[in-house]
């Protein structure tokens, strides 16, 4: 599950790669500035990637375990 302190690392990553941007495009010439935004970019899209696969995951797995409780559950009630 997604916590306050998940929100508040997700937008505190999402300052700082700004930020790196930023430093990037006034310290380097554009041609080659854009490929590292680009890659900063990425790099950030593949984070919340991971994160939504875990949180996938981890509902997966409660719902395996739920539907697992019900089937032992029918399965001594109706025997």
């Amino acid at each position: 599950m997604i916590t306050t302190k998940d929100l508040y690392d997700i937008v505190s990553k999402k300052f700082t790669n700004e930020i790196s941007k930023a430093i990037i495009r006034n310290n380097f010439p554009p041609n080659i500035a854009e490929p590292m935004c680009d890659a900063v970019d990425r790099d950030e899209a593949a984070e919340h990637f991971q994160c939504l696969l875990r949180e996938y995951n981890e509902w997966l797995i409660n719902h395996q375990r739920q539907q697992q409780a019900i089937q032992q559950f029918l399965q001594q009630y109706y025997k």
